[in-house]
């Protein structure tokens, strides 16, 4: 998709031609005005593809853990939070596009489009903050955890989580500031500060996964010296001669790296795709707010190319919808024997969790 300015509804080419032919001065007044979307034959593949391979995963993912009885559990309860953004991001991308192809025209399905756009990435990343603070509360407090934490509370958290959002996004709208445009554009001034949102959740969710990690790295550990210490108590009090098996002196040891090392691997998935997707739409327009204040031009900022990059960010925003169920499908054991269960004809046990047969589940799996 690519946006162009819109001064005039009916005559977008003629605007957009104009607006080339401007000086950089212009192109600064061009992100003024409200960008009009086009479609673009590279992104409507892109976007037809990520429709294709995430909602089939992301259907999957929700029918498992609302048939299986055993994943009826805080953990999922969010997961299955995200799995609902998730969905609701791909449509309203594919809805996007249904405007631009169709051009209703009643104009009150451009002003759906104007009020939601933005606000169903901000409750996936809001949902996924909640999540990963839920794991560290689990990890410091389980006892409590289990008594306060239930998948009605959490229901009720992220459904609240995501009213507040949807308010918030549409504030200038309620307080006068900015009216809601009946030509299917989006106002470039409510896009800024969405993406500046999403900058600022994402680095919460970045600090709140390494928060994760180093707590469940802590907790291994600890429990590591405490089974070394039980055993030396243990073995001094039976005055033993005998020389113990090898594999369970060092069992809690290898025990203890393979459980690290699968929450560096977590650590490192989630934030990688998080980063590649979300950071370069906020980097862009984070950009365009600089040049904005640079007043003397001393950057030599030109809008109209930082403009033309953000149709390809915001497609990014769809990789991280689609691998994100992707990669809880293929590291959650838990979720592949529900999902045996419920699809008997799958068989990609081995592939998946042959490894964890050996292995007590580790605790980032609960991330």
């Amino acid at each position: 998709m690519e946006y162009h300015q819109a001064c005039n509804t009916s005559q977008i080419p003629n605007c957009y031609d104009a607006g080339h032919n401007q000086s950089n001065q212009s192109s600064h007044q061009l992100f003024q005005e409200d960008l009009y979307a086009t479609v673009s034959p590279l992104l409507f593949v892109f976007r037809w593809l990520a429709f294709c391979v995430g909602i089939p995963i992301q259907l999957l993912v929700a029918i498992v853990i609302l048939k299986s009885r055993r994943l009826h559990n805080p953990r999922n309860a969010f997961c299955l939070g995200n799995i609902c953004c998730c969905f609701t991001i791909l449509v309203m991308s594919a809805y996007e596009y249904l405007l631009l192809i169709y051009r209703p025209n009643c104009p009150l399905w451009c002003q759906i489009y104007g009020v939601l756009v933005g606000s169903p990435y901000t409750c996936l990343l809001v949902t996924l903050l909640l999540a990963i603070i839920d794991r560290w509360f689990a990890i410091s407090a389980p006892i409590k955890h289990r008594k306060y934490i239930t998948v009605f509370r959490v229901t009720v958290c992220l459904i609240t989580s995501w009213i507040l959002v949807l308010f918030m996004n549409t504030s200038s709208y309620w307080l006068g500031m900015n009216e809601i445009s009946v030509s299917c554009t989006v106002n470039s001034n409510i896009m800024k500060w969405v993406s500046l949102s999403h900058l600022a959740l994402v680095s919460l969710i970045v600090v709140a996964q390494v928060a994760v990690y180093i707590r469940t790295r802590n907790y291994l550990r600890f429990n590591a010296q405490l089974l070394s210490m039980r055993y030396k108590h243990h073995k001094m009090r039976t005055n033993s001669t005998l020389v113990p098996d090898e594999y369970f002196v060092h069992l809690p040891d290898k025990t203890i790296c393979r459980l690290e090392l699968e929450a560096s691997v977590t650590l490192v998935c989630g934030v990688t795709s998080l980063c590649v997707s979300a950071l370069p739409l906020a980097s862009t327009f984070l950009a365009l707010i600089v040049c904005q204040i640079d007043m003397n031009h001393l950057l030599k900022c030109n809008h109209a190319t930082l403009v033309a990059f953000i149709p390809y960010m915001r497609d990014l925003l769809l990789l991280h919808v689609v691998i994100g169920p992707i990669l809880y499908i293929t590291r959650s054991r838990e979720f592949s024997k529900a999902l045996r269960q419920t699809l008997p004809f799958i068989r990609f046990s081995r592939l998946f969790s042959q490894h964890g047969q050996r292995v007590a589940p580790s605790l980032v799996q609960r991330f």
